[in-house]
Order: C-alpha cells, then structure tokens, then sequence
C-alpha cells in the first residue's frame, strides 16, 4: 500500500511521517482500527532516501508486513487463550478461566518480545519510496 505524508521528524535513516487520511480510508471499514475520529497518524518509517523534515513523501507499507503485525497482536493470543480454555475444560472451569487468561497473557509477552526483536533489525519498518515535494531550496 502506498500513502503520502510529511515528515515531521528525521534521524538518519528513521524518519516519522504524519499521514493524513486518504479517499480510501474514507471508504474502509477497518479504518476506525487505525485512525481515530479520521484524524491524522504519524508512524516510523526507514529513509534511505535521505528525505528531510517538511518534505512530501510516499511510503509503501507492505500487506504482509501488515498481516503479520495483525495477526501477532490479535490472533497469536487468542489462539493461545482459546488452547488454555481446551486444556483447562479438562479439569474444571477454574481451571479453564485461569489457563485462557494465561494463554493470553503468554500470547501478549510473545508479540511484545518479537516486536522488540523486529524493531530493532527495522524488518517491519515501512520506507520511503519516493520524495513527492521537497522542502529545501
């Protein structure tokens, strides 16, 4: 997916840019997950474009980096809930509760330390294609 924005903060090759809502996400019914009230967001990218602070901008997100990331968040600890559900009902629903909401729990620690992980290697980083409107003379 391709969007624009304006970088509002640079740091060698990290920027982050502020994208405003696009025609598209008008239409989207998952927009609301993303963006509040249709507000603006600002989100880190990789610039090895070498774009600077005011510049317009084109990032690619990659939908299968977006996959991931969704499915790391919300599927990854409701399916590890969901097991400790299985394996409590074995016992009784004491033990069903207190295996779901530890399978959950252990799903969010996972995500939580894969992202630290990632995001220190930039894996998952969107990036600057393209400089649309530069802001110096």
């Amino acid at each position: 997916m391709k969007e624009k924005g304006e970088i509002i903060e640079s740091r060698g090759f990290d920027a982050k840019v502020c994208i405003e809502p696009s025609e598209a996400c008008k239409h989207c019914a998952a927009s609301h997950l993303c963006r509040q009230d249709g507000e603006s967001r600002v989100i880190e990218v990789e610039n090895k474009v070498g774009a600077h602070v005011g510049d317009e901008v084109y990032i690619e997100i990659s939908a299968t980096i977006g996959f991931v990331a969704f499915f790391l968040l919300f599927g990854l600890p409701v399916i590890l809930g969901l097991i400790g559900v299985v394996f409590g009902s074995r016992y009784n629903d004491t033990y069903a509760i207190f295996l779901g909401v530890a399978g959950f729990a252990l799903g969010l620690i996972i995500a939580k330390v894969i992202n630290n992980i990632v995001s220190k290697k930039h894996t998952f980083l969107p990036h600057i294609i393209e400089i649309v409107k530069s802001n110096r003379t």
